[in-house]
């Protein structure tokens, strides 16, 4: 089932606050999109992902953060939460990041991780990757006219580093230095 509420009272909002499961919880141009805990393999794939992924970052000069914290257009109905993000210092804000390098969506069925995707790439994104429980990816690239574009050889320019997916299933993460599978 998908919900989209549009005009949600503001007693709905404080008690998503309250109970603690607005963290995920985005607003699309004024309309709000609540959004469940995911089941336990998502965590743990973005988990996994980000242990090795933000060591690399922190390497370039990057800031990482690992879900909870918002991409804003406007502060006040326009935000998305990624499950990873990869940004500048220069690009942070209070309230969280006004674009970044790379974000990374762990897709659930049935999710809005591909439609996620126009709103990063106006934000200026350089990289957007969608990842599946089986470890399939996408890997998008902006291009020239603020369009993502497929990365058909898996390598992330932002980090340095290669995706693959291999048996397991498992997505091989390799860097100058090393790999890892999760």
């Amino acid at each position: 089932m998908r919900a989209v509420l549009v005009n949600a009272r503001e007693s709905l909002v404080e008690e998503r606050r309250r109970l603690g499961i607005d963290k995920l919880d985005e607003c699309w141009e004024g309309e709000w999109h609540f959004v469940n805990p995911p089941k336990l393999w998502h965590p743990r794939l973005n988990s996994d992902m980000f242990l090795v992924l933000a060591p690399i970052a922190k390497g370039l000069g990057l800031a990482s953060w690992c879900e909870a914290t918002g991409v804003f257009a406007d502060v006040e109905n326009n935000w998305r939460i990624p499950d990873q993000i990869y940004a500048r210092p220069d690009q942070e804000i209070e309230e969280g990041l006004i674009g970044a390098e790379l974000v990374v969506e762990v897709r659930s069925p049935d999710d809005d991780s591909y439609a996620k995707l126009p709103f990063y790439a106006a934000r200026g994104i350089t990289e957007a990757m969608v990842v599946h429980r089986d470890r399939r990816f996408e890997l998008y690239r902006l291009d020239d006219d603020k369009t993502y574009q497929p990365v058909e050889d898996g390598r992330c320019s932002v980090l340095g580093v290669t995706f693959a997916t291999v048996d397991g299933p498992k997505l091989r993460i390799t860097w100058n230095d090393g790999s890892a599978e999760v």
